[in-house]
């Protein structure tokens, strides 16, 4: 392998969910590319990329700054109101002494989708424009790792929930803020579902318009069944895919990607070890975050505190059952499951079981993809302790359990980020005695 050159791998692809060799497919439009073993959508058409890319982060990138610094909502009751933006909610943390929570907010909510509008115009247009820095590559793989941190669409479910929280107490009018919020949120939706990550690329390596779109589906099965890029010691980065000669094709060999400069590694490096100290210190600060209080509130100098569980009780007392519903899942239900299922695929493979790997790896995609909802709770926190500041009539802040819950959220979605899922699939088939190193180069003739 070690006598072959980079280009010699053009053709190929390694699926990032159970690392099998596939040719290289670019779906035709309205058409998607999936592995045949274990079901990862490998890579979806998306018309008119780089034009829709730019126009979306643009139209962003205006709507941020109103979205950000203006009154989302003013409540009123007994003569008395308060008006809060999202800057406002920050310093509410910051103020009670939750310094963790109040940065995972800033972060969060302001800073990184800031940054991803930022960078996703920067790339798109330099694209447009065929301009490609060498600092290009950084730039677009530093964005692509901001897309599991911006959560402006959970702050928007945020929102929606303390205003049903509060509608029947108070008098909410809404403020140009909100409105600005409410479309950066579906424009930034829109970035995600314009932009063709494997088309920006193969632009930025230079290979624009090399692939033929719409290749038959008998050209997307595997070169030999069983085969996976680590077989032929290769690696796919995590990044940009782009598959990478290893000089000793072991589990601890790396080497650096040719196209996003990322560190590439047959697996990431000790990802059970690491995933299991994530998952089981996420376990352990659980049980505090549900049973401390999170949320203190003072009402008519009578003090009480609230935990997860007895907000979700009120919800359903009050018949709000939808949203009692939201916030039983994404605050409970939510992290729980993802603590559970990463266990039982941790289990899976210490155990080498190799039953119900689909379904597994199905599992693991559902886990990645909901952590970010269970900060739900922390921004309706955030929001109510700035809007419900009444003086001596009623007050809301945050509590203890608040820290222990954010902390639960971060370590979990980390957890998911640290799994390797091409270690379920590692056992179930070995290289083929039938393989030779030629079919890389023919892959039509294997």
């Amino acid at each position: 392998m070690n006598s072959r050159t980079h280009s010699d791998l053009d053709h190929l692809a390694a699926c990032p969910g159970c690392d099998l060799l596939l040719p290289d497919v670019t779906p035709g439009e309205g058409e998607v590319a999936i592995c045949p073993r274990c079901c990862t959508e490998l890579h979806r058409h998306k018309r008119n990329s780089v034009d829709r890319t730019v126009a979306a982060c643009l139209t962003g990138l205006i709507l941020y700054f109103p979205a950000m610094f203006l009154p989302l909502m003013t409540v009123e009751t007994l003569g008395i109101s308060e008006t809060a933006d999202i800057l406002q909610s920050i310093t509410g943390y910051y103020r009670q002494g939750f310094y963790l929570v109040a940065a995972m907010v800033f972060f969060c909510a302001v800073l990184f989708p800031l940054l991803k509008l930022s960078l996703g115009f920067t790339v798109a247009l330099l694209i447009k424009l065929q301009k490609f820095p060498r600092i290009l590559p950084n730039i677009f793989r530093f964005s692509i790792h901001l897309d599991e941190w911006a959560m402006v669409e959970v702050y928007l479910l945020g929102i929606m929930v303390t205003v049903i929280k509060m509608y029947h107490l108070t008098t909410i009018s809404y403020g140009l803020g909100f409105y600005c919020f409410l479309a950066l949120v579906i424009i930034t939706a829109g970035i995600t579902a314009f932009q063709d990550r494997k088309l920006f690329w193969a632009c930025i390596e230079g290979r624009c318009g090399t692939t033929q779109a719409g290749e038959t589906a008998a050209a997307a099965s595997p070169l030999i069944e069983g085969i996976t890029a680590k077989d032929a010691g290769l690696a796919s980065c995590h990044i940009c895919h782009r598959l990478t000669i290893i000089p000793e094709a072991a589990e601890g060999g790396s080497a650096t990607c040719r196209l996003c400069g990322a560190h590439v590694h047959m697996r990431k490096s000790n990802s059970l070890i690491r995933t299991w100290a994530l998952i089981l210190t996420a376990g352990m600060l659980f049980i505090p975050a549900n049973t401390l209080p999170i949320m203190h509130v003072d009402y008519l100098g009578q003090p009480t505190n609230s935990t997860i569980l007895d907000g979700i009780v009120l919800f359903f007392q009050e018949g709000s059952f939808g949203i009692g519903l939201i916030i039983l899942a994404a605050s409970i239900l939510v992290p729980l499951f993802k603590i559970t299922g990463l266990v039982i695929i941790l289990l899976t493979i210490r155990f080498k079981r190799e039953v119900f790997l689909q379904q597994t790896a199905t599992m693991f995609r559902f886990i990645a993809f909901i952590g970010r909802w269970s900060m739900l709770d922390i921004f309706v926190i955030a929001i109510l302790s700035v809007l419900v500041q009444f003086g001596l009539f009623t007050s809301i802040d945050a509590a203890p359990a608040a820290t222990y819950f954010c902390m639960v959220v971060v370590l979990t979605m980390l957890a998911a980020q640290t799994f390797d899922p091409r270690l379920l699939w590692d056992n179930c088939f070995k290289k083929s005695p039938e393989y030779q190193e030629d079919s890389l180069e023919n892959p039509k003739e294997s």
